[in-house]
């Protein structure tokens, strides 16, 4: 077991410097990598989430939750995988909320009926995201009612009424919840575990493998892709947006964020002088004010980030099945090697029903992050893990994997 200090310029030559990192050797890797990404597991659920920046300012943002819900019709299994942006505002407070309007509603449907129907769980769960933005938006609705309400007051009255951290904060959080923003992933199985949903607003994933009763394994994509980058909903957006030519530039909505639906985010869904007279007079306000500025122009109808949230159901085979949730950050660790989501979803069940890599951790999560951040390459993925750079080299990422 060793440390060896080294330098690399992580690929980007442009930068014209050198960071420092340790090369690790085993087992010290695995213990490190462990450690960094919070491993953990509960009953029959592996989960990491992994964010190496040193900078506190570049803390992970994704969030994610392992719930089992006993209810009048036995236990149902809820799992979810948030990946906040912008600050940690709004991703907090869904994950302090959405399990609880998703539980209060399954209740109240098992209650009704203990045989609930396919499309009644699912129009729970994609209620319950939409409901959840929706409040977010008469909660900022009834500090200003309208564009005339915010008009009529001075920069200095909306600060007044905005900033309120020292009285508590009550305000001050309503903004704060609709100027950052989440996307959502859960996932809900019945008491039978014969049934799955899985409702998806933004660009996290979800694959599911089933085994098959002749050994095989069969592998779906159970969740949407909200992207720019995907053209179907980049021409849904813009068929929202006739005649708007700015309303998608370059994959991302308005020019400046690239998922197309998401819980917050409301400088996209408000008309602009919101972000103009409220959001830009908050504290605290946004990393970049520059970046705002360049799109308040385009915002002309919004909406244009969507809550709807798209909603899959299939059913669980007897012979055993794997359900790999995750962030978008696990995608981009694999964006080199050409692979599509539905390849990547393959990959990742065949990866986990094989179990032949060296590294073979008991954390199935865990197996899978090791393996997206450089498997066997003992350097590379030292070089992920401790290189000590002040801003991000990669992106949050979470790993849930749920063994049915």
């Amino acid at each position: 077991m060793s440390r060896t200090t080294k330098y690399t310029d992580m690929g980007w030559p442009e930068h014209d410097a050198l960071w420092r990192y340790d090369l690790l050797s085993e087992p010290l890797l695995s213990s490190e990598l462990r450690r960094l990404a919070g491993a953990a597991s509960y009953d029959n659920t592996d989960s990491v989430t992994f964010q190496p920046c040193p900078n506190p300012e570049e803390s992970n943002q994704d969030r994610y939750a392992v719930l089992n819900w006993t209810l009048s019709n036995g236990t149902w299994q809820f799992r979810v995988v948030l990946d906040g942006h912008a600050g940690h505002d709004t991703v907090e407070h869904t994950l302090r909320t959405l399990p609880v309007i998703i539980r209060a509603a399954l209740e109240g449907l098992v209650l009704e009926n203990e045989e609930s129907s396919v499309e009644a769980v699912s129009r729970i769960l994609s209620d319950a995201i939409s409901s959840l933005d929706d409040n977010l938006t008469n909660d900022l609705l009834d500090l200003f009612p309208d564009v005339d309400a915010v008009s009529k007051l001075s920069d200095d009255e909306i600060r007044r009424t905005i900033n309120d951290q020292e009285s508590g904060g009550k305000k001050s959080s309503i903004v704060m919840r609709c100027m950052r923003g989440t996307t959502v992933l859960a996932s809900l199985v019945d008491p039978t575990r014969s049934n799955i949903w899985v409702a998806s607003l933004g660009d996290c994933q979800a694959a599911l493998g089933t085994r098959q009763a002749d050994g095989r394994w069969e592998t779906s994509v159970l969740s949407s892709y909200h992207n720019g980058a995907n053209a179907r909903e980049r021409e849904r957006v813009m068929s929202e947006h006739p005649g708007e030519l700015e309303c998608v530039i370059d994959g991302r909505v308005l020019g400046a964020i690239a998922v197309t639906r998401a819980i917050g985010d409301h400088l996209f869904k408000l008309p602009s002088a919101y972000t103009k007279r409220v959001f830009l007079n908050a504290t605290p306000g946004f990393s970049i004010t520059k970046k705002i500025e360049d799109f308040i122009g385009r915002n002309i109808t919004p909406p244009y980030v969507s809550n709807c949230a798209d909603v899959r159901h299939a059913k669980l085979g007897k012979e055993g099945s794997y359900l790999v949730m995750c962030s978008d950050g696990l995608l981009d660790l694999y964006e080199n090697t050409g692979m599509d989501i539905e390849a990547l979803a393959d990959f990742w069940i065949h990866l986990l029903v094989r179990r032949e890599k060296p590294w073979n951790d008991s954390n199935l999560a865990l197996y899978l992050l090791r393996d997206a951040l450089g498997g066997e390459d003992v350097e590379r993925v030292s070089r992920m893990i401790t290189v000590e750079m002040p801003f991000r080299w990669m992106d949050d990422t979470t790993i849930v994997v749920q063994k049915l």
